[in-house]
């Protein structure tokens, strides 16, 4: 690829990136996605290191892998997290599994973080009804949400990380 068609892929690769991370602050948006799909656009329009020669290119393909990995098992996180956070304060496996359903509809029909504010709803509501004590409840809502936090957390860790793998791809590979 000559340097003119480089350097203004590159700017729109890092650019991807950059608000990729950034976006990982805001709970409903899909960071670690952008980072990717940014990554992907630069290994296909690289060929993933093809004409370097086959070592690079299999290494290339291993450090997308692995970049691919980390992208999905970080978008998984945030259920881990907040599963883990409710169940931890006693919410039942129905109520989470509400919440998940609460989340998914209202991230649909409302908005992301319509989503998020539902399923943080539809716990608090499974567990009044479940167990009748609203302090109760509201100690499980809060350990969910706070879950959440602490996911955001592990997601920019995941996408420094992805980062990270795409500066050893594109200043050791290409």
């Amino acid at each position: 690829m000559s340097l003119w068609a480089e350097i203004p892929l590159l700017f729109v690769i890092i650019l991807g990136m950059l608000i990729g991370f950034f976006g990982l602050f805001l709970v409903f948006f899909p960071g670690l996605t952008v980072i990717w799909a940014s990554i992907l656009l630069w290994g296909i329009s690289t060929s993933f290191n093809y004409d370097v020669g086959p070592w690079t290119f299999a290494l290339t393909i291993a450090t997308f892998v692995l970049i691919t990995v980390l992208m999905l098992f970080g978008n998984v996180l945030d259920n881990i997290f907040m599963a883990g956070g409710a169940r931890t304060k006693g919410a039942s496996w129905w109520s989470i599994a509400l919440s998940w359903v609460a989340m998914i509809l209202g991230g649909i029909f409302l908005s992301p973080i319509g989503g998020l504010g539902l399923a943080l709803l539809a716990l608090f509501v499974g567990e009044i009804l479940r167990i009748k004590d609203y302090r109760a409840a509201f100690q499980s809502t809060s350990s969910m949400a706070m879950g959440c936090g602490w996911a955001v957390a592990a997601r920019a860790l995941i996408a420094l990380v992805m980062i990270t793998l795409f500066g050893v791809w594109y200043f050791l590979l290409y």
